[in-house]
């Protein structure tokens, strides 16, 4: 029941039901999920150790908020990690891996899917990427911090905004494919990879200095 709690209550934080800043409160929790408060308690303890919840003394519990700094540093650690992860890539990828990158590309633009399930499909897709680079200790790095972006893109989706357009997913895919047959070279790839970042992290600055995910009174 604690698994269940954790998985039910991190995708409604990712998936903005429960949005940055909101009050968490147990008993509200345990009725909405159908169980008693043990396992909520757990599942909000688990997403405190995470940094998706927040406790602030003797004002209560919290989704996390949205923050510039947080998300300046999200973009730093993406150029970090990402690029490398695309050539690691590259160089270990079977035919499958990249019917598999390819498949998931196309997800992230696909035209009857809903706003969630394309910012989830955004991180899947990155995620894939560190998993086909074969080093363990990437794939839980970069997956924390798409779940970052995944949030702060269904934010923008509850608060009515226009949606974030994926267009360096088929680009990047294609400079592995290539770097795997030795027909596209690294530096390539690593390029592409950083564009993709940068362009993703001029979007995400822009809103957040426009204004654009405060949270209205609810």
């Amino acid at each position: 029941m604690a698994q269940q709690a954790y998985a039910s209550l991190k995708r409604d934080i990712i998936r903005c039901r429960l949005r940055p800043g909101d009050v968490i409160i147990e008993a509200w929790l345990a009725e909405r999920y159908g169980m008693s408060k043990t396992p909520v308690r757990e599942a909000i303890n688990a997403l405190r150790r995470e940094g998706l919840v927040v406790v602030v003394p003797r004002r209560g519990t919290f989704v996390k908020p949205t923050d510039l700094g947080d998300l300046q540093d999200t973009y730093r650690l993406r150029r970090l990690l990402e690029p490398e992860a695309a050539v690691l890539a590259s160089q270990r990828a079977g035919a499958e891996d990249l019917d598999r990158l390819d498949a998931l590309s196309a997800a992230t633009v696909a035209a009857d899917a809903s706003r969630p399930d394309l910012n989830e499909a955004n991180r899947l897709l990155h995620v894939a990427i560190a998993e086909v680079a074969r080093v363990s200790l990437m794939i839980p790095m970069i997956n924390t911090l798409h779940e970052e972006i995944e949030r702060f893109l269904n934010l923008r989706g509850e608060l009515g905004r226009p949606p974030y357009v994926s267009v360096n997913h088929g680009r990047l895919v294609e400079a592995i494919r290539r770097g795997s047959d030795r027909s596209g070279s690294e530096e390539e790839i690593r390029q592409i990879a950083l564009d993709g970042i940068e362009r993703s992290r001029q979007y995400m600055l822009n809103t957040l200095l426009s204004g654009g995910t405060e949270t209205p009174a609810r």
